[in-house]
């Protein structure tokens, strides 16, 4: 990514949720970009801090989570120029941040029909949408409702003003909330697992919708799925997730074709592969995603990983290593560090 022009960058990036039970470290030194105009894919197991990232670019954590670390740094256009911003300098309820949200930087959430009020109806959403963006009247908040829901491709737009979210199918709502994402006409668009409840034709359908959508509006997306076709379907590159950290980054076709991670390779290793004969049981990762309040020292896959090696993964978090430009990877397989660190000195 290093020739093209970085809209998103996230540098260092630490959430972490302070309960009774003990601090969960829910995003834990995250750092990747998002050029302009691209996808980037984000990828892992539930609860590796894939949403959390998500919703921490737009200061969206709720008590007792806090960000505590880092920097999430955005190129706005301002006045007709551009300038590039700290996000996490903003309060949460800020004015600066209320004017990005939704508009300058959007999200579609993960499960449409409680991210819907039930008790309004599809227009009044909408239209409140284009209200706290646009200075128009209600009628005209109303009419841009009825050409952003043409413009997801639902049927007959003017008539689905006046439904509510209880009346549409779970297709039709997640193009509503593509809808209201684009009410501000947003250079990024953060898309959290947007096919998750949705049959296989609605998804291929919303996916399609999705990438003329971009090219039409020329906006950047932050996808994150647990879906390895999706992934290869939408995103021009990748970051593997695992316990809060970023494990692998690198493009779409490297991760494919040559992945390095060890969790990286389980997962992929773990899908069955049509018009390929399956000799004896489908691969599992061995054992389970640990607590979030016990994390294992070291490297946190070290339990379930086939290539541990004791007395280097289990003493120190092994660092980002550059296999090539856009390829990294932490792993002490491909590390350096590892003779050093396993006489007990921490990363």
């Amino acid at each position: 990514m290093t020739t093209e022009q970085k809209l998103l960058q996230i540098k260092d990036l630490r959430t972490h949720f302070f309960t009774e039970n003990g601090v969960v470290r829910a995003v834990d030194g995250v750092s990747f970009d998002i050029p302009v105009g691209k996808t980037l894919g984000v990828l892992g197991e539930s609860g590796c801090g894939k949403s959390v990232t998500g919703y921490a670019i737009l200061q969206l954590i709720n008590s007792p989570g806090r960000i505590v670390g880092g920097e999430v740094l955005f190129e706005r256009e301002k006045n007709g120029r551009k300038e590039v911003v700290d996000l996490l300098k903003y309060g949460a309820r800020s004015e600066e941040i209320r004017q990005i949200r939704g508009n300058e930087i959007a999200m579609i959430f993960q499960e449409p029909m409680t991210s819907l009020d039930p008790l309004f109806t599809i227009g009044d959403q909408l239209a409140e949408a284009v209200l706290v963006h646009q200075k128009v009247s209600k009628r005209s908040a109303m009419d841009r409702a009825a050409e952003l829901l043409d413009k997801v491709r639902l049927p007959q737009a003017r008539d689905l003003l006046t439904k509510y979210p209880h009346q549409l199918s779970g297709g039709m709502r997640q193009r509503v909330m593509i809808a209201m994402a684009l009410t501000g006409h947003p250079r990024l668009l953060i898309a959290d697992e947007p096919t998750t409840a949705l049959d296989v034709t609605t998804e291929a359908q919303i996916l399609e919708l999705m990438r003329s959508l971009q090219e039409e509006f020329g906006m950047a997306i932050l996808f994150i799925t647990h879906d390895l076709g999706v992934i290869a379907e939408m995103a021009e590159s990748v970051v593997v997730m695992y316990m809060g950290k970023v494990v692998e980054k690198t493009d779409i076709q490297t991760l494919f074709e040559n992945p390095k991670h060890p969790y990286t390779k389980a997962l992929l290793e773990s899908i069955p592969k049509i018009g390929h004969k399956q000799e004896g049981p489908l691969h599992t990762i061995e054992g389970m995603v640990p607590s979030p309040f016990d994390i294992p020292r070291g490297c946190s896959f070290h339990p379930r990983c086939s290539q541990f090696m004791a007395g280097v993964c289990d003493e120190a978090v092994p660092a980002e290593t550059f296999l090539e430009d856009t390829h990294s990877v932490r792993c002490y397989l491909y590390s350096k560090q590892a003779e050093g660190d396993s006489n007990g000195n921490r990363t």
